[in-house]
């Protein structure tokens, strides 16, 4: 019989011990598979995300990390908005080729609603470069006020959602849904983005809902208040500089401030003429006080409102995309020197920052498996050597039949070495079973996509393993070797 034929039946014999030790040395590898997954995974998803767009444009007062997360993975709250000039303003930058804007808040059954533009099907990618817009099942929505949606892959999974079903969407995590409904007229093939769980519709009817138009006339009224106010403050203080040049000015000014009062508060009235004259429309008044422009001119207020609310609501967000990747410095440099309601972020250098803080966490994980597999070669070690002293008699018999030293020694040095691969290959197939199970859940919460597959890594892994398993075999071995024949031919008791 051959060495491994001789090492398989030894193994066989002592079943449990065999079982337990290749189990241990299964686990820590399974561990080493869904951790080494986990980490380049979850860079390689978003690094190349993150280089879907040059820049973002956000919020001042959002984080610029905040503010990538929530627009390129889906994750969080937008952190506030920026004007919807800003949108048009990168419309017409000639070193801007998309601009794609970006309007959330809301959600359909745990998948964040975008309001958005069609460009953004053809300003993103996928990890091999193809639009996030080809083969599409069925169309991209059409801008304008088209009460249309493109669902992502996992979300109309999820979801339930098909060609043709209507939706309606709910304000964050609330459960009272929005009147108004969507139609899915595409879904998108599965991306391995953070496309692939967010549900897109046009941005035009994310301004139509009534809940956002409501809070667009909340704002507009607010300002309208704080103007009145600041009207009445300055037509007190005209009225008391009236008073006193009435009351202290002898040398024959006091009319002219008379009258400069007069002029200052009449004025005021024509500034504002619209809001106290009913007797016809002020042009003047409406150019100056674009707050008022909703519903004082377009009939009915409800419809006034709703064509307004974009400049009141703003937008969450701005992906840019530029003619030519070298712009990108100093077009994120030029938004930044006009300090102005803007913020302009590069995603991938907040993607680096965000792995140069977590890095040491994922370098003590990989420290916490290396240390696992140790252990577990050890128990290897320690199991075989153990198994020497009851063995004696195995082993003197295989001499006295004419076994020479180094079969002896081969034996046992195969026992390790199966044991070794055995676990390897289990470990090897339970860490991607771990991967294929947890990939969907990461995905859907934190918008990382797992490869799960084999690859030169596992093979690494397990030639690293069998080296191991030789390394720990070398002493049992040798302490077989030292085992007397003649005083151990006898039976034992």
């Amino acid at each position: 019989m051959s060495v491994l034929g001789l090492a398989w039946r030894s193994l066989k014999q002592r079943r449990l011990s065999s079982l337990l030790t290749a189990v241990s040395i299964a686990l820590g590898v399974a561990l080493t598979i869904a951790i080494m997954a986990l980490r380049s995974g979850a860079e390689d998803s978003y690094h190349d995300t993150a280089r879907g767009y040059d820049a973002i444009l956000g919020p001042t007062h959002g984080s610029p990390l905040q503010i990538v997360l929530n627009t390129m993975f889906h994750v969080g709250d937008a952190g506030g908005t920026l004007p919807w000039q800003a949108y048009e303003d990168a419309l017409i930058d000639p070193s801007v080729r998309y601009a794609v804007p970006y309007a959330v808040g809301d959600m359909y059954h745990g998948h964040h609603v975008v309001g958005t533009s069609p460009l953004m099907f053809k300003a993103l990618e996928d990890a091999e470069g193809v639009a996030l817009g080809k083969d599409v099942r069925g169309r991209i929505f059409k801008a304008g006020k088209k009460w249309e949606c493109v669902v992502g892959s996992m979300a109309a999974a999820e979801t339930g959602l098909l060609r043709g079903v209507k939706m309606r969407v709910t304000h964050g995590q609330g459960v009272v849904e929005h009147g108004e409904t969507w139609t899915v007229v595409g879904i998108l093939r599965p991306t391995g983005t953070p496309a692939d769980r967010a549900i897109f519709i046009p941005i035009e009817t994310f301004y139509e809902i009534g809940d956002h138009a409501a809070a667009g006339t909340a704002t507009a009224e607010s300002k309208r208040k704080r103007k009145e106010e600041l009207d009445k403050a300055r037509k007190a203080k005209a009225k008391a500089e009236k008073e006193h040049g009435h009351a202290h000015d002898d040398d024959g000014h006091k009319d002219d401030d008379h009258g400069h009062a007069h002029d200052d508060d009449e004025d005021k009235d024509d500034d504002h003429g619209h809001a106290h004259d009913d007797d016809g429309p002020n042009d003047d008044g409406d150019e100056h006080d674009g707050d008022e422009h909703d519903g004082h001119d377009h009939g009915d207020g409800h419809e006034g409102h709703k064509h307004g609310t974009k400049e009141e609501l703003g937008l969450s967000a701005i992906g840019i995309r530029l003619k030519s990747p070298i712009l990108r410095l100093k077009y994120v440099a030029d938004i930044r020197n006009e300090r102005g309601a803007v913020q302009a972020v590069m995603p991938q250098d907040q993607i680096r920052e965000l792995f140069a803080i977590i890095s040491p966490l994922g370098e003590l994980l990989t420290w916490i498996v290396i240390m696992m597999v140790i252990v577990a070669g050890i128990g290897t070690m320690v199991s075989l050597y153990n198994t020497i002293q009851g063995r004696r008699r195995e082993i003197a018999i295989l001499r006295a039949v004419g076994a020479r030293p180094h079969h002896v020694f081969s034996i046992i040095v195969s026992e390790a070495l199966l044991l070794c691969f055995f676990g390897g290959i289990v470990g090897l197939l339970v860490g991607h079973a771990t991967v294929i199970v947890i990939a969907p859940y990461l995905l859907q919460k934190a918008g990382v996509f797992l490869y799960a597959g084999f690859g030169a890594l596992d093979l690494w892994i397990l030639l690293v393993l069998l080296g191991f398993g030789l390394l720990v075999g070398l002493l049992p071995a040798w302490q077989g070797l030292r085992t007397p024949v003649a005083e151990n031919l006898h039976p034992t008791d």
